[in-house]
């Protein structure tokens, strides 16, 4: 019942902007074919039907051209999702139109045009007329605007996944990893980030020999500290400032620590700016990953886990396409060490990501910036997914495993319910921009590859994935090494380093398209 109410209202609320673009072309198409009867009055002194100036069919054709340059342009968005670089697009788009309509009116009725000093005064009017509705609506959803308050109704703690989603807990094997990790010393990159973060948390209540938590970040790291610090326990924790994009540094890591378990969340993952630093994206989130690979198998490491994204799936982003490859090149391991990859969704309150981004504009009272209506994405809470980088510590059946998320999420209906929350006195179209999508931005997520299948794993809110990797290990350190040369080129461009990227990435055989690819179900959003 509560996914049908969901639906419906997910109906309503696509169909009620439909039916206001409607009219709105509607009045369009009437105020184009109506002013030919103003232009004619305005340049001769007498009212004439427009039929009586144009054939009825090529008054017709001259408005469907206004009207399709107007659609175009994108002069149907909401009205308060257009500025000022909207505007002068639509207008250029209309003078196109206006020449089109000259054009097809010579090559259609040649012997029977309309007086240009008419059809110039008919452009004019067309035009004005045309930024002038879109201006008014703009005005008017301002005016509703304006009464958008400026401090939040209610002041409260931050929002959390389980107020929208529907999901059980997830339960981890605490009593046999607490025995695994008795003895071993467990090194975490990106110890300071978001995933790190609560990792290290629930790594100490696991009670292990020794944790060696090592980030870039002196802040991160420092604030780490404290906050284990408020925790009893008895782990010894060393805190090491270390980039690990620095082979030399992170080889006396090992050789001074000598870890068993090394859990690598250390990544760039902000996805637009990713896409215009593909070089930096790919010494970390890549080249770094296969150093790692390679020096837990010379340091006789057991255990290495790779966090990854869903976006590494048919990539788009440089972000995705750079964990592809270190996908890859951990999946292509033939080693003693145990390698395994996690693959997450977004994770839910996580740094840089959309919902802190929500709160903070909710909490200065401004709108919300949505890309797409129809933009969705799978989330999971950090203690979700840290709970399942734990427990993977305890499976050896799959190479990639993933965490059950349940249906993926609008965030537009994520947007309007952090909306309600915030200020249920306030209609949440009022608080919601679109902004369109970013570089390197999918609407949609995909979870596994056509090679890929997805099966049951021994714990019920796993997924564990096979599939073999499209290349070798001698390959891909070829493949590495060319787009490294390339990116080593000071006068190599960016356009340049992305093309070359994803030629990187690509499967030999072609990428191909997921169709209807299984995803972990279940759970949905709340209606």
């Amino acid at each position: 019942m509560r996914e049908t109410k969901l639906d419906v209202r997910t109906q309503a609320h696509h169909l009620a902007p439909l039916a206001g673009r409607g009219l709105l072309v509607f009045a369009d198409a009437l105020w184009v074919y109506g002013t030919l009867a103003l232009a004619g009055f305005v340049r001769s002194g007498t009212w004439a039907w427009p039929h009586e100036l144009l054939s009825p069919s090529l008054a017709v054709l001259v408005s469907l051209i206004y009207v399709s340059a107007t659609a175009w342009s994108g002069g149907y968005r909401r009205p308060h999702a257009l500025r000022f670089p909207q505007f002068v697009r639509i207008t250029g788009a209309l003078i196109g139109a206006f020449l089109l309509s000259i054009a097809g009116a010579y090559l259609i009725t040649p012997t029977h045009s309309v007086p240009r000093g008419i059809a110039s005064v008919h452009a004019l009017l067309s035009i004005v007329g045309l930024l002038g509705i879109r201006s008014g609506l703009r005005l008017v959803t301002e005016r509703l605007h304006a009464g958008r308050p400026t401090t939040p109704a209610v002041q409260r703690e931050p929002v959390r996944l389980n107020e929208f989603v529907d999901r059980p807990p997830v339960e981890i094997d605490t009593a046999r990893l607490q025995e695994m990790l008795t003895d071993e010393t467990v090194l975490v990159t990106g110890a300071g980030g978001s995933i790190g973060t609560e990792l290290c948390e629930q790594l100490v209540r696991l009670d292990p020999d020794r944790l060696i938590l090592v980030d870039m970040c002196e802040y991160n790291l420092y604030r780490l500290q404290n906050r284990l610090e408020r925790r009893r326990h008895s782990v010894d924790i060393e805190f090491s400032i270390t980039d690990v994009r620095n082979r030399n540094a992170t080889d006396r890591l090992f050789r001074r620590h000598a870890p068993g378990v090394v859990i690598h969340t250390a990544a760039y993952k902000h996805v637009p700016m990713m896409e215009r630093h593909p070089d930096a994206a790919f010494e970390n989130n890549t080249m770094t990953t296969a150093h790692l690979v390679d020096l837990c198998d010379t340091s006789g490491v057991d255990q290495f886990v790779f966090v990854s994204t869903d976006k590494a799936v048919e990539p788009q982003s440089v972000l995705g396409a750079t964990k592809r490859l270190a996908e890859w090149y951990v999946r292509s391991a033939s080693t003693e060490t145990r390698c395994k990859i996690v693959r997450f969704g977004n994770v839910f309150g996580s740094q840089g990501s959309v919902v802190p981004l929500f709160e903070q504009r909710l909490k200065a009272g401004e709108p919300l910036p949505v890309t797409h209506p129809d933009m969705e994405r799978y989330f999971m809470t950090a203690h979700e997914a840290c709970s399942l980088i734990l427990q993977t510590l305890l499976h050896d059946t799959h190479p990639v495993y993933l965490l059950r998320m349940g249906e993926p999420v609008r965030i537009e209906w994520l947007a309007r319910q952090m909306v309600q929350a915030y200020y249920p006195d306030v209609v949440a179209d009022r608080m919601i921009e679109y902004i369109g999508k970013r570089p390197g931005e999918k609407l949609s997520e995909r979870l596994i590859t056509p090679s890929e299948r997805m099966e049951e794993s021994d714990h019920p809110n796993i997924l564990g994935i096979h599939g073999r990797p499209p290349c070798s290990r001698s390959e891909l350190q070829h493949r590495f090494e060319s787009f490294q040369q390339l990116s080593m080129n000071p006068d190599a461009r960016i356009h340049a380093l992305h093309e070359h990227l994803f030629d990187v990435a690509r499967i030999p055989s072609g990428d191909g398209q997921v169709s209807g690819a299984p995803s972990p179900s279940p759970p949905r959003a709340r209606g």
